[in-house]
């Protein structure tokens, strides 16, 4: 396991290409998404990638991209949140994590947590420039990815899966579960 300290991470604006290229963390769609995609997302403002590096590991050990979003709630997640009927928005503003991955040899040895006290902490730095309550995810349907983002506090959202209950019939399961964290959560 690495240190607490030692931690950064630079936008992948200002990482070189090779270096990027040396990252896998086992999932081939990740690894290609930072390589041939991140870049321009990030520079058409799309969403930011951030790239992680620690003093005592040679290369990035993480990366996680963010954007701004937005989620629909059900009457008692509003509840659960404290938002009561005096709040009425269509939809809750939201920072979402678009990707979060962590490289291979480090996977299962917190990083993972690391890396996600690192966004939480910019999104708590930057609350004066966008207003965003929740942190939201669309998690790989896989239960080491679920239990994951559990054990930070995140919670499978109840209007994404009524949603998705009311639209669908007997078909696979979905690819993704759609969950969220209040960034207060923990405080």
């Amino acid at each position: 396991m690495l240190p607490e300290e030692g931690y950064g991470y630079l936008p992948i604006t200002e990482v070189e290409p090779a270096t990027l290229g040396a990252f896998t963390c086992g999932k081939p769609r990740l690894d290609e998404f930072l390589t041939t995609q991140a870049r321009a997302l990030h520079e058409a403002r799309l969403g930011f990638t951030n790239v992680v590096f620690h003093q005592q590991f040679e290369g990035p050990v993480g990366y996680f991209t963010l954007a701004n979003d937005a989620i629909k709630l059900n009457d008692s997640e509003k509840f659960e949140l404290g938002f009561g009927e005096h709040i009425e928005l269509a939809a809750f503003p939201a920072v979402k994590i678009g990707r979060l991955a962590v490289h291979q040899d480090l996977q299962r040895r917190g990083v993972g947590g690391a890396l996600m006290a690192l966004l939480l902490g910019d999104i708590l730095n930057t609350a004066g420039l966008s207003a965003a309550r929740l942190i939201v995810v669309d998690a790989d349907n896989d239960d080491a990815v679920l239990c994951f983002y559990e054990k930070l506090g995140f919670e499978t959202s109840l209007w994404a899966e009524d949603m998705a209950k009311n639209h669908t019939k007997k078909r696979a399961p979905a690819a993704t579960i759609k969950m969220h964290r209040d960034v207060f959560k923990g405080l």
